[in-house]
């Protein structure tokens, strides 16, 4: 083989192992499945069970609210058991929740289903992270979680264009069918992670004992290296990342005048954009600053939002006006991909190893925040005929945090910001 080609390959493939590949393989069928329920549940509960229209949003609400609950309770147990039991655990549960919606016919079930599949989901998260941080090489933690960010949001994206042709109509088959399908792909991933459980090494799969006394999440919140990226994570999450799933279609659909076509190209080539930008971006971070990084991320997602108020601010319409509204979710995917590789990399890095399952469920919880506060600031502004101003308010927020990532290196430990350069 020629070394040239062969070196350029190794360029661009993160060198994370056969059986971190492998695990991620297997998390994007399991995330095709999720892609193929979870944004159709909501037509499947109002359209085919009868369940009125804010009942079952307030069903969908209960599962995150559940998730958010039990997220505290998963650091402790990752720390005591092992990041493969609780995930394993989560696997199941979540299964199980998806499943009771196929017999959920009225409110009452339709509820308990939401908070079966909410205490899984918390639970899998945070164990999944854990489990492949502790799988992959140290160097190579960026790397990883970059390429399970984007490989679930491809398959999840996937998972729901075929749902959109399958689930047509108002017979209960088709969605009971795809419930069922998706509840087995659980099952069938957990009993998965218990077969390779021995070939993918015993250290991941060992729970670090705890130290003497009681270990609670005190010794995590005076960390003010993690603070800080929490603060950065949070502020990316509420006026950023969630966005995208209530403000900008609000917006293009509503003040924006544009159309549900238009939402639907926008996330096809934000999808697009994220597969093909991810590699590039994860060997754009490797031996940079991941709090550096983490702020040119913030910087294209405030680039979105101005270009999706362009059209607005320009009195632009028809072709020019739906176009730069498609463009901007392009631009947001080349934040998602450079964000990605840093502060998850980062969280992991800053934690002790007793402390490991701790500190990624405080950081799941940031992540949790987004989809609580996102869609309740965007419908007050849009209701109250402030979208212009609320779009240019998201492009301020996103460039403060830049500002506010920079400035954080200087409580960073180097050894999580920069590790390359710091064992250089």
């Amino acid at each position: 083989m020629n070394p040239t080609a062969e070196s350029t390959r190794s360029t661009w493939l993160p060198a994370i192992g056969r059986r971190t590949w492998l695990l991620l393989g297997i998390n994007m069928l399991s995330c095709l499945g999720s892609g193929l329920t979870m944004p159709f549940l909501i037509v499947y509960l109002h359209t085919v069970r009868g369940i009125g229209l804010p009942q079952a949003g307030l069903v969908l609400a209960a599962i995150g609210v559940v998730g958010l609950a039990t997220t505290p309770l998963t650091g402790p147990l990752i720390d005591r058991f092992g990041p493969l039991a609780v995930f394993v655990a989560g696997l199941v549960v979540g299964g199980l929740g998806i499943g009771l919606f196929a017999l959920a016919t009225a409110l009452p079930m339709a509820y308990a289903a939401s908070a079966v599949h909410g205490v899984g989901s918390g639970l899998m998260w945070s164990g999944f992270v854990t489990f492949l941080v502790q799988l992959a090489p140290a160097g190579e933690r960026g790397s990883v979680l970059a390429l399970r960010y984007t490989s679930a949001n491809v398959a999840f994206g996937l998972g729901a264009l075929i749902t959109g042709f399958v689930t047509v109509g108002q017979e209960a088959g088709p969605y009971v069918a795809i419930l069922l399908a998706d509840a087995a792909s659980y099952l069938l991933f957990a009993l998965t992670m218990l077969f390779l459980a021995g070939r993918l090494g015993n250290e991941p799969a060992t729970p670090v004992a705890e130290a003497k006394g009681r270990v609670g999440y005190g010794p995590v919140l005076r960390d003010r290296a993690l603070l800080g990226a929490l603060l950065v994570n949070s502020l990316l999450m509420v006026f950023a990342i969630s966005q995208t799933n209530s403000g900008f279609s609000a917006w293009v659909t509503g003040p924006g005048e544009g159309s549900g076509r238009v939402v639907g190209l926008a996330f096809a080539l934000n999808i697009a954009v994220l597969l093909l930008a991810q590699l590039p971006a994860i060997r754009f971070a490797r031996g940079r600053s991941r709090l550096q990084v983490a702020a040119v991320a913030a910087l294209f997602f405030a680039a979105s939002w101005l270009v999706l108020a362009s059209p607005a601010l320009l009195d632009l319409g028809g072709p020019a006006r739906d176009a730069l509204m498609v463009a901007s979710l392009g631009v947001f995917a080349l934040g998602e991909a450079t964000l990605s590789p840093t502060l998850p990399a980062l969280i992991n890095d800053l934690a002790p190893e007793r402390l490991r399952g701790r500190y990624n469920a405080v950081f799941t919880l940031s992540n949790q925040i987004g989809p609580v506060l996102a869609p309740s600031l965007a419908g007050f502004a849009l209701g109250a005929g402030l979208g212009v101003g609320y779009l240019i308010g998201l492009t301020a927020v996103c460039v403060g945090v830049g500002g506010i990532s920079v400035l954080l290196r200087r409580v960073t430990p180097a050894h999580a910001d920069s590790p390359a350069a710091s064992r250089g």
